[in-house]
């Protein structure tokens, strides 16, 4: 799709959809189409205040629209895209997780490659600059270290924290080291809801990679950061939410203490889903790949899912242990 404009709508304005709908309506590009949610009361309170369209009926908007958004609960993601493309082919960017199963991501992808169509997912790291850097400055990590932590409240509670929040770093860390996973070890437990709310993760690579994983949702304070060492003697220490990236470089001198140099660069404070949303409009309107993939999505959903799953072992068998333990 070729072009200079592109009319694109939002289905789903909750807490994500509502900032989707802010975004692509002032994209310079795009010509908004408006907005559908299946609360009637929340589509209108989102659509006065940004002065949009908005649609009770979805096939309405799809009528009326070049490509959509979709920001809606994971477990609503395959039935919706099926719906979508069954009324037309059009291009779709879809919020991360791609579903809630690899059943349902499956029937996604069955979808969107029958209708011949083009799908971006909603992994927003991928836009972090610092990201982009450690990507082009041709990374080699032999040790990966990733906090994603948040206060209870502010993320969507109906899914398992590995599934809400350490996907994005699943998916960071798949792009950096491009490797087979050969095994993981896992711990998680929940704390407030009837899912894993806190868990950690060790995760092995056919090449030698080792990433230590730990995602929380019942924090007190919000932690978002990964640092790399690079097989190179490089190392990397990236904030997402500050976009301040410090490297570190070792200079071994024979007979005398190795030389060690660092640096430290902020980047620019572009909203990232400005950066992200802005590329799908640009990958549509000029026949581009999509910069996520909804394959790439997949295999990170995958390895979430399992993560996910050892971690319930992992519950269980403490909880039988306990049990045993009370009983002697």
């Amino acid at each position: 799709m070729v072009g200079d404009t592109l009319s694109v709508g939002v289905v789903g304005v909750g807490y994500l959809g509502q900032h989707h709908a802010r975004v692509l309506s002032e994209l310079p590009r795009v010509r908004f189409s408006g907005i559908h949610d299946a609360d009637s009361r929340r589509a209108e309170e989102i659509g006065t205040r940004l002065k949009v369209p908005v649609y009770p009926d979805l096939e309405d908007l799809i009528d009326r629209s070049d490509a959509l958004s979709i920001v809606t609960p994971t477990i609503t993601h395959a039935p919706l895209v099926e719906r979508v493309l069954g009324r037309r082919k059009i291009p779709l960017f879809l919020e991360k997780p791609i579903a809630d199963s690899v059943e349902a991501a499956t029937r996604i992808l069955t979808a969107v490659h029958h209708a011949g169509t083009f799908l971006q997912v909603g992994h927003i790291e991928r836009f972090n600059p610092g990201i982009i850097a450690m990507i082009e400055s041709d990374v080699r990590p032999a040790y990966i270290e990733a906090q994603r932590l948040s206060p209870f409240g502010i993320r969507a509670n109906d899914v398992p924290v590995i599934v809400d929040l350490m996907i994005h770093d699943i998916d960071i860390i798949l792009a950096l080291v491009r490797s087979k996973i050969s095994t993981m070890r896992v711990v998680g437990t929940p704390v407030i809801t009837e899912h894993v709310d806190l868990a950690n993760a060790w995760i092995e690579f056919e090449n030698g990679c080792l990433a230590q994983v730990t995602s929380s949702r019942v924090s007190l304070e919000k932690l978002r950061k990964i640092r790399v060492f690079d097989r190179r003697g490089l190392y990397y220490s990236l904030n997402y939410d500050t976009r301040e990236l410090s490297q570190a470089s070792v200079k071994l001198v024979p007979g005398s203490i190795p030389e060690i140099s660092r640096s430290k660069k902020t980047f620019d404070g572009e909203e990232p889903l400005k950066r992200e949303l802005g590329t799908f409009v640009t990958a549509v309107l000029g026949d581009l790949p999509p910069p996520v993939t909804g394959e790439e999505a997949f295999q990170a959903l995958e390895v979430a899912l399992e993560v996910n799953r050892l971690a319930t072992e992992s519950l269980a068998r403490f909880r039988d242990l306990k049990g045993n333990d009370s009983l002697t």
